[in-house]
């Protein structure tokens, strides 16, 4: 390798790096906003979908009967959701099995647990899934459909960003709460 081309390549990095620093800090500008659910969910995943260069993800929420409802996608497969489909009822499985567990996790492509209690992944992606907590509490899932074909190291930094950017929007997630408890609490004051 030439020293015009390792040059070219330290200011490709730099300029990566810089790049995912700037979405970063835009992700914590955003989680500090009073944006809605669906404006603070669509504006995080664009962000962390374009830091990773992934092909899509989702931000799922736990609902009234602890089943995981979805929030907001980009690039979602069509057969995730059919709920009648048997794919999206071992995703399903894979997605509720991860926010009991409250452990982030790298599921590669095709694969499933010989417990089908745990589910599995039946996309062609390595699925990057990380629970969104609120006051240490489970209220939903990050999920980014990453390409396989990424060493593991690389891999497992995809897992640590997303770990890190889901503090970020819990925290959102915990201001948006203590409003709501605020907005109760003055309308039963009144």
């Amino acid at each position: 390798m030439s020293a015009e081309q390792s040059s070219d390549n330290s200011e490709t990095v730099e300029k990566t790096k810089q790049q995912i620093r700037s979405l970063v800090g835009e992700i914590s500008a955003l989680s500090k906003s009073e944006l809605t659910a669906d404006e603070y969910y669509a504006e995080f995943l664009q962000r962390v979908v374009q830091a990773l260069a992934a092909v899509g993800g989702a931000i799922w929420t736990m609902g009234q009967d602890h089943r995981m409802d979805l929030a907001y996608q980009i690039n979602l497969s069509e057969t995730l959701l059919d709920a009648s489909s048997d794919e999206a009822g071992r995703h399903t499985r894979l997605l509720e099995y991860v926010a009991q567990s409250d452990e982030g996790r790298l599921v590669p492509p095709l694969s499933g647990a010989s417990d089908e209690r745990a589910g599995g992944n039946p996309t062609q992606f390595l699925l990057v899934l990380c629970p969104l907590r609120a006051d240490g509490k489970v209220e939903g899932l990050i999920e980014i459909f990453q390409r396989p074909d990424s060493p593991p190291a690389t891999q497992r930094g995809y897992l640590r960003f997303v770990e890190q950017v889901g503090e970020l929007a819990g925290e959102w997630l915990k201001t948006q709460q203590l409003r709501q408890f605020t907005d109760r609490h003055s309308l039963w004051a009144q």
